[in-house]
């Protein structure tokens, strides 16, 4: 009977010890603010306020590209050391939409749209606030939970300096993440691409590269899908997006 207790309690022990660090790491996840930064590059004008129908074509397919192959991001209930499902680790697009000031407004909104900041202003309150920090916080930690639409993103503007290239190159989403690059030059562009996609073999969640170009510059064949070794398309469209064939 004593023996039995003991095996028992051994048991427990790993168990607790396994459930602790896989939770513990992600209660302890920040924003990476070395990768990413949450405020845009430049100010996003006030008259902005594009409702079109090349605006909606271009967030429906925005949102949708973000999803695509995203998987359920869940690992199974008795393996929580397993990768999260991820079908498509890391997608590159580029995005050519104008006026500028209407496509910076278009990526601005449905990057605070993904992160929650919309259910955040909408909670109700700083405490109605808290509580949902704490729930998002919470469903973080299940790991067998499958991920939901409503589910917040972490969402940033790459900064383009050495540091953040830095920060790239040891990346790990702790979520679902959306990076856009946006105001960087081609080779900035490149090296981000080329650090995420060498890491993104370890990503435990969905990262998506969103590379914004003016639709004056066009060629952007120097960006490429990670994993086809096809060109991103070569012209940029002026109404819409420009995705890889």
């Amino acid at each position: 009977m004593l023996e039995a207790t003991w095996i028992a309690g051994f048991v427990l022990l790993g168990l607790c010890a396994v459930v602790a660090w896989r939770v513990l790491p992600v209660l302890l996840s920040r924003f990476d603010t070395g990768a990413m930064r949450v405020e845009p590059p430049l100010p996003i004008p006030t008259s902005a306020s594009a409702r079109d129908e090349a605006w909606n074509k271009a967030w429906a397919r925005l949102h949708a590209w973000c999803f695509e192959g995203a998987g359920d991001g869940r690992s199974p209930f008795w393996q929580p050391w397993a990768d999260p499902f991820v079908e498509r680790r890391l997608n590159v697009l580029t995005l050519a939409f104008e006026p500028a000031e209407d496509r910076a407004l278009l990526i601005e909104r449905l990057s605070r749209h993904l992160d929650g900041s919309d259910r955040l202003a909408a909670a109700g309150g700083a405490l109605a606030g808290w509580l949902l920090r704490l729930q998002v916080k919470r469903d973080d930690c299940l790991w067998w939970r499958v991920r939901r639409a409503t589910d917040p993103w972490d969402c940033g503007y790459l900064p383009g300096s050495e540091e953040g290239l830095r920060a790239l190159q040891r990346f790990q989403p702790r979520r679902a993440t959306l990076m856009v690059a946006d105001g960087l030059d081609e080779a900035a562009c490149r090296d981000a691409r080329q650090a995420l996609e060498a890491r993104s073999e370890q990503f435990r969640h969905p990262v998506r590269l969103l590379v914004v170009v003016a639709p004056s510059t066009g060629d952007v064949s120097a960006i490429s899908e990670p994993g086809t070794g096809r060109a991103a398309g070569a012209r940029a469209t002026v109404t819409g997006f420009a995705r890889p064939p």
